[in-house]
């Protein structure tokens, strides 16, 4: 009799013991990629206006953001720079001397650590996408370790998306790199409008 009651004592137990387990389990299971990559889907706003200041190390056609530069078509004595900042980004809008027509318009995400997010606004003929990017970096040695993410962020979406296509490459070939190259493919659809955009840009490391 004292050994049948052991036996149920020791399986009631058991059972015990194996809930508890899984209850933790599941309390303790972490949301998938929660933290591995930045991720800021708002618009860039307006931001606070400053003086764009040059870095001594850039060439006449690379255009600082914050740890980042991008390389232009144009130099910069045909151009206006105007810096802004949000509580998510430094961003730069390029536009032309002469016309005052805005050219481009570079991010970077502020912050981060070794992790930056940087990204292009193009004009679409219902809004605008983002081309984004988030990069790791070797700020000391000035090159790009890695590309973590590509992505397309819309604003607004349009109805229908075909085709779209993102993709990052070493202008070397290789990581380590000293410049990125980011090229996207778009087919944008909205009810009376249909746009292909197929835009890019290069990215490299401020020398410290």
């Amino acid at each position: 009799m004292n050994v049948k009651k052991s036996y149920i004592v020791a399986v009631l137990l058991a059972a015990v013991i194996f809930i508890s387990v899984l209850v933790i389990d599941r309390d303790e299971e972490p949301i998938p990629n929660s933290k591995k990559t930045i991720e800021h889907e708002a618009p860039s706003g307006p931001g606070v206006v400053s003086d764009y200041i040059d870095p001594p190390a850039l060439t006449d056609h690379q255009v600082a953001l914050d740890d980042l530069y991008v390389k232009i078509p144009y130099q910069k004595g045909d151009i206006v720079l105007t810096k802004r900042t949000t509580d998510d980004y430094i961003i730069v809008d390029i536009t032309a001397q002469d016309t005052g027509e805005l050219l481009y318009t570079y991010g970077e995400a502020a912050g981060h650590g070794n992790e930056k997010l940087v990204f292009r606004e193009v004009p679409t003929r219902e809004g605008k996408v983002r081309l984004q990017m988030v990069v790791e970096i070797d700020s000391e040695a000035g090159l790009i370790r890695k590309v973590v993410e590509t992505k397309v962020v819309y604003d607004p979406k349009p109805e229908k998306v075909g085709n779209e296509t993102i993709s990052a490459i070493s202008r070397s070939g290789e990581f380590p790199a000293e410049n990125v190259e980011v090229l996207a493919s778009l087919y944008l659809n909205w009810v009376n409008e249909s746009q292909d955009l197929y835009e890019g840009y290069e990215i490299g490391v401020i020398e410290k």
